[in-house]
């Protein structure tokens, strides 16, 4: 269940990034358009059909773009070039959930990852069904078009230029039709009614032709794999429905503008072309379009010679509306604008000179926070004793959260209730004016050592700089026999197997159920330089056979040692398992 619960959150941090925040953007953007063009109703029916396609276009470039951008920071970064045209503050602070050692079982269904995650999942699913249903939708017209009595269009319009000579026909009674099938080698499909009947097999042979000619179909096809993807959104659908008009108006008056056909006549035919079905239909253009929009096709009819075609400069708006929407999906940018990137850190110094430390107010001893200095990939500890020890760096790492920022010679966050304020003799970060602040907080143990006061370390990256540094301070444990060890390390200890080599061989004692009681353990030990548990402790118990039952199995644990200076040392630990009546399997265990 942990682990599902920790690739649910890594979903969330990730789609908010790639698609929500994304989508966000283009519904805004979008939806202004729509309104744009509801107000222009004189506007060129094929100039509506396009904008309102490059509309629903611009989602996937959109999303394309920023995943791009996002990748390449690189080249922006020399040439120094701003990547954010304009930038949007993420309204939702997602916690890392990577590397936690922690693991609260308890889960959190409101924490914002998991609830973004869970719901991505969900509708990705849900979005796959419907791609299926297209795919299903295509191999049906497949299997139509293998079907029919195919004829080469030229035999039926012996008039028709050349470049219409791969255009296939034939006639069939499926309720489907008519409609225009293909790209490459496209067969009109019309129905039987039809052959025997010249003027109207002209008026529709010469609609299909003008979708072939306009390529309508390629447009169809992206658009109803768009309109699978995306299925939840409002726009997209109300879209395709104004793009399925507008289309069939556009073609009307094309053809009303170019022959010589009259409009009762065209009229009388779209009525008796309303197709009786519409499953397959997504993945062709036709004449016949549902019948609540036949009214709409015949009313503009009156009007099409106020509007004469113009192909190419609709094709022009297509593209400036697609580029339109899709600058500012991909040029924004949620991280806000105090993010650093790791290719500016990559060169900077983290430096701490002469520190003022003050927690919730009170000022504490700097008689030990003198100097201390890191590359900008790595972070720096500080130790406070009894308000335990924070780890800090400009960028996200392992069980970090995002609080506070840097601004100068200041640093400042929040966490656990804890307002902490650090004021640097000399500007902390080099070259770079401001950043945001992740932070890790280690809560102090109980009967730790107080002696030494505030201290500061550096906690070098892989590849980063890392100049000369004390070492830490090893405290004294509870019990003199016990000798020296570390409180916090570079390298804290890693239960070998997770959470899960201990959850498994938890049992709830059969005196605490029987007795009702809940609540949670508290077992503290030193984790030798082999990773065995020494002198387990309950410093903090519930009774009834619980306290024993902890002290069992974290004897039992086996650990990957800590690690200081390149060799492992020994380390003081705790583990706290949550007995919960609900579920007498269920238990919650966390590190301290």
């Amino acid at each position: 269940m942990y682990e599902l619960i920790y690739y649910l959150k890594e979903i969330g941090n990730f789609s908010l990034d790639a698609i929500w925040f994304p989508l966000a953007i283009w519904t805004l953007c979008c939806g202004i358009a729509f309104i744009v063009l509801r107000n222009r109703e004189s506007l060129n029916p094929l100039f509506h059909y396009h904008l309102r396609t490059a509309a629903l276009l611009s989602l996937p470039f959109g999303i394309g773009a920023a995943a791009l951008m996002n990748r390449i920071p690189a080249w922006f970064a020399e040439s120094n070039i701003e990547t954010a045209f304009f930038v949007v503050q993420n309204p939702i602070e997602l916690v890392p959930s990577g590397g936690n050692s922690s693991a609260e079982i308890s889960i959190n269904w409101m924490e914002p990852s998991l609830l973004i995650g869970l719901t991505t999942v969900i509708l990705g699913l849900v979005s796959l069904f419907m791609l299926g249903r297209l795919i299903s939708s295509y191999l049906a017209l497949k299997s139509l078009y293998r079907n029919l009595d195919i004829t080469e269009l030229q035999d039926v319009l012996t008039n028709e230029p050349d470049n219409n000579r791969a255009i296939k026909l034939a006639f069939h009674d499926h309720p489907l039709v008519p409609f225009t099938f293909g790209w490459k080698q496209p067969v009109i499909v019309l129905p039987k009614l039809l052959q025997h009947e010249p003027e109207k097999l002209e008026m529709a042979l010469q609609h299909e032709l003008t979708h072939i000619k306009r390529g309508d179909y390629l447009l169809q096809l992206a658009l109803s794999m768009i309109e699978s993807l995306f299925w939840f959104h409002p726009l997209i659908r109300y879209g395709n429905q104004e793009i399925d008009t507008y289309r069939e108006i556009s073609c009307d008056q094309e053809v009303l503008s170019r022959s010589g056909f009259s409009i009762k006549s065209y009229a009388s035919l779209l009525y008796e072309l309303v197709p009786l079905s519409s499953g397959a239909g997504r993945l062709s253009v036709s004449m016949a379009v549902k019948n609540s929009t036949l009214k709409k096709r015949i009313k503009t009819m009156k009007y099409h010679k106020l509007h004469k075609a113009s192909f190419r400069q609709s094709i022009a708006f297509l593209l400036l509306m697609i580029v339109g929407i899709t600058l500012p999906i991909a040029c924004s940018d949620l991280r806000g604008p105090e993010v650093v990137s790791n290719e500016e850190l990559e060169n900077t110094q983290i430096s701490i000179r002469d520190a003022a430390l003050s927690i919730n107010g009170i000022s504490l001893d700097n008689k030990n926070l003198k100097n201390v200095s890191t590359g900008g990939l790595g972070s720096i500890i500080i130790m406070t004793g009894e308000y335990g020890a924070f780890n800090i760096a400009p960028r996200p790492f392992d069980g970090a959260i995002k609080t506070g920022e840097i601004e100068g010679n200041n640093l400042s966050f929040k966490i656990n209730e804890l307002n902490v304020e650090l004021r640097s003799s000399s500007e902390i970060l080099s070259g770079i004016s401001n950043s945001s602040l992740w932070v890790k907080h280690v809560a102090p143990l109980e009967r730790a050592s107080k002696e030494f006061g505030p201290m500061l370390f550096a906690n070098e990256n892989a590849g980063a700089p890392m100049p000369p540094r004390p070492p830490a301070i090893p405290t004294k444990g509870f019990d003199d026999d016990l000798g020296d060890y570390f409180v916090v390390v570079e390298e804290m200890p890693k239960l070998i197997d997770g959470m899960a080599s201990i959850q498994s061989k938890i049992e709830y004692p059969a005196m605490a159920r029987q007795a009702g009681i809940e609540g949670r353990v508290t077992v503290q030990f030193i984790v030798n330089e082999q990773g065995d548990v020494e002198n387990p402790q309950v410093v903090r118990g519930i009774g009834g056979g619980a306290d024993e039952e902890a002290l069992r199995v974290v004897k039992q644990a086996k650990f990957e040692p800590g690690i200081q200076r390149g060799r492992a040392v020994r380390v003081q630990y705790a583990l706290s398992i949550n007995f919960r009546l609900e579920d007498s399997n269920y238990s919650s265990i966390e590190t301290e």
